[in-house]
C-alpha cells in the first residue's frame, strides 16, 4: 500500500529542492511534488498532507480541502508565523530548510492528528508571551463606576462581590457590564481580559471568598 501523500504549493525553488532531497527516497511516503496555485494537482481520493510556502502571500491564502493537514513553512519562522498557523486553522509551522529528521517526525505527527512545531519555536513564542506587555485599552469613554467594574471583574470577582465592594446590588453590577459588553462588541467576562488586563498587585487584592 503506498505510503502517506505529500505535496507542496510554493515558488520557492530552494525549499522545492530541499523537499524533493528529503522526502522523494522516503519509502513509508508518497510524495506527489511541488506546485504553485496556478497548476494545481488533480483530486485524490486519498487524504495527503499539505506543505505550503508560508511566505508566498497567493500561497498562503489558497483555498484549501478542510480534510487535508497543512504545515506552513516559513524562511524565517518566528512567534507571528505561528499565531498565523494558530489563526489559520493548520496543522504545523516549520522552517522552511528543517533538517530530515524535523520534516518527517512533524509529518508523522500531523498524520496521528497532532500539531507539529520545532521545539526552538515554540520555546521562543512562550517566552515572547510572558514578556509581552498588557494591552493598553483606552477606557476614557467608559464612566467612573463602569470602570471600575471592569477592574473588578477582569479579575474573576462575581457580581455579588463586586456589588459588595462598591455598596452597590449585584443586578446594577450586571447592569453596567451589560452595557460595557455592548459599548465595547465583545460577549462574556472572558473578553473583559482583553480589555483590561490588571497588573499582580491589583490580583494580589482578591482575598474575598467566592459566593
Amino acid at each position: 500500500m503506498p505510503g502517506l501523500p505529500v505535496l507542496a504549493f510554493g515558488r520557492d525553488r530552494r525549499w522545492a529542492a530541499h523537499l524533493q532531497r528529503v522526502l522523494a527516497p522516503r519509502g513509508e511516503l508518497e510524495w506527489c511534488g511541488v506546485f504553485t496555485v496556478d497548476s494545481l494537482p488533480a483530486p485524490s481520493t486519498r487524504q495527503a498532507v499539505w506543505l505550503l510556502d508560508g511566505d508566498d502571500l497567493r500561497t498562503a491564502r489558497m483555498p484549501t480541502d478542510s480534510q487535508s493537514p497543512r504545515i506552513y513553512c516559513y524562511r524565517h519562522p518566528d512567534v507571528s508565523s505561528l499565531r498565523s498557523c494558530a489563526r489559520l486553522g493548520a496543522s504545523g509551522c516549520l522552517e522552511k530548510l528543517a533538517s530530515p529528521d524535523v520534516l518527517l517526525r512533524a509529518l508523522r505527527a500531523v498524520e496521528a492528528g497532532l500539531f507539529a512545531v520545532d521545539s526552538g519555536l515554540l520555546t521562543r513564542a512562550l517566552a515572547a508571551e510572558r514578556r509581552a506587555p498588557a494591552p493598553v485599552h483606552n477606557l476614557g469613554h467608559l464612566t467612573e463606576r463602569q470602570r471600575e467594574i471592569v477592574h473588578w471583574a477582569a479579575l474573576g470577582m462575581s457580581n455579588k462581590q463586586i456589588g459588595r465592594r462598591l455598596g452597590i446590588s449585584p443586578e446594577t453590577v450586571k447592569s453596567h457590564l451589560h452595557q460595557v459588553f455592548e459599548r465595547e462588541g465583545i460577549s462574556g467576562r472572558v473578553a473583559l481580559l482583553a480589555l483590561h488586563r490588571p497588573d499582580d498587585r491589583s490580583k494580589a487584592t482578591v482575598d474575598e471568598p467566592v459566593s
